[in-house]
């Protein structure tokens, strides 16, 4: 059966239908987001661990020595929040309406390549088990792995990484190559050749293999607020919600129920959408300033947050993830948002308000909100926080009243995908 995630993918459309969707994966730190923007900009842009999703729609041709027109669009999925198994409930869904993979392995890292290895395996299980409904054969499905970084001094020889994939790759239509994407970009030239060549292998019908059917885990196990099958199965709940508004609220209505604190509910799809629609038609700096006097008042005044408090560090937390995310959208949706945040700041009388009635322009192909929850779904997930900050930080006395740094690792950096998009619009 479809899911919600399944039907909503393929009304996500970034560029023609002749275009091929491509999922380049792998481990943290082995090149994924640097090889799309190299593919999109043509230059080396440095990058960090990426959450969500970063989507550009690309020709490759003139990297190709035939020059025969590929255009794919590209879906680096980012590790930088627990990784591919934190994924692991959502990412069949993906693959699904995928046409190829890119796997990036860091040729240089040694002492992880069994881990690659063994995560593709994973991923490629995820892969046949949806064989079924995609329709989409193991052999014709094709895998491109790229040994980035092989260059290097000390590098694993290919020969090496060959015979450590051998056995995963075995019965499909896979390739592996050497490639470069640190200083000057070598060997994607010959990769790209090969991907149209399996791309257009794997137009050729072939019958599709029975489904294997895994046990599932034991359900005596406590529930893993955390686990990938809760994050997909809120994700699906979360998008039904967004798309059949199942609330019965627009957004104009959405809004109004804020200001006159008497929203439907109050949980953490709540919130999100609120931070979304805010940052979007007012900015950052003034959607910031508007969400922490709102949601502050909201908590004072409403019956419905009876016992909760005002948490400052939180708050700010989670405008920094939704905010991130909307900069991490694609071009296209990055177009939708700006002109209905200039239609919205010209008719406002008073811009520090939220008494504005005017209309959230919506996406002719996708709601906006579900589009952005597709992109990023890890904004489901109510204790992300945990990735960043230790518990008892983050629910300190201190934390609760003001700005507290995360103390495990830094938030998403807004000032380089800001520097890429804004590169990537002048070329």
């Amino acid at each position: 059966m479809s899911t919600i995630v399944h039907q909503l993918f393929h009304r996500l459309r970034y560029g023609a239908m002749e275009e091929h969707t491509v999922m380049i994966i792998g481990l943290d730190y082995a090149g994924k987001t640097t090889l799309l923007y190299l593919l999109k900009l043509g230059e080396i842009v440095s990058t960090i661990p990426s959450i969500g999703f970063n989507i550009e729609t690309v020709d490759v041709g003139g990297l190709m020595r035939s020059a025969k027109p590929l255009h794919i669009t590209g879906w680096d999925i980012g590790t930088g929040c627990g990784g591919l198994r934190y994924l692991k409930g959502i990412l069949p869904i993906y693959l699904q309406n995928s046409d190829a993979i890119i796997w990036m392995v860091d040729a240089n890292d040694k002492e992880r390549l069994d881990e690659s290895v063994e995560m593709m395996t994973e991923v490629l299980e995820m892969l046949d088990r949806r064989a079924e409904d995609s329709g989409k054969s193991k052999s014709k499905y094709p895998i491109l792995i790229l040994a980035n970084k092989s260059d290097l001094p000390g590098a694993l020889t290919l020969d090496k990484i060959r015979i450590a994939f051998s056995k995963v790759i075995s019965g499909r239509l896979a390739s592996i190559y050497k490639t470069s994407l640190i200083n000057t970009p070598t060997g994607l030239s010959d990769a790209l050749e090969w991907l149209s060549f399996a791309f257009d292998v794997s137009k050729q019908p072939t019958p599709t293999p029975p489904t294997i059917k895994l046990s599932n885990a034991s359900t005596n196990s406590m529930p893993n607020p955390r686990s990938p099958t809760d994050l997909a199965q809120k994700l699906e709940s979360w998008l039904a919600r967004s798309e059949n508004e199942t609330d019965g609220l627009s957004d104009d209505e959405f809004l109004a129920r804020f200001r006159s604190f008497n929203l439907p509910d109050w949980d953490h799809y709540t919130h999100i959408r609120l931070a979304y629609l805010i940052l979007t038609n007012y900015g950052r700096q003034e959607g910031k300033d508007m969400l922490f006097k709102g949601l502050e008042k909201y908590i004072a005044v409403s019956p419905d947050t009876k016992g909760k408090t005002f948490h400052f560090s939180m708050t700010y937390f989670w405008i920094q993830i939704v905010h991130f995310g909307i900069r991490n959208m694609p071009p296209e949706s990055q177009n939708v948002i700006e002109s209905s945040a200039a239609s919205i700041s010209s008719n406002l009388d008073d811009k520090t308000s939220l008494d504005s009635t005017t209309s959230v322009n919506a996406s002719a192909r996708l709601k906006p909100f579900s589009e952005f929850l597709l992109v990023n779904p890890h904004v489901a997930d109510g204790n992300l926080w945990s990735e960043y900050y230790s518990k008892a930080t983050l629910m300190s006395p201190q934390a609760k009243a003001e700005m507290v740094l995360p103390d495990k690792k830094p938030l998403p950096n807004l000032v380089v995908r800001d520097v890429i998009k804004t590169f990537g619009s002048t070329t």
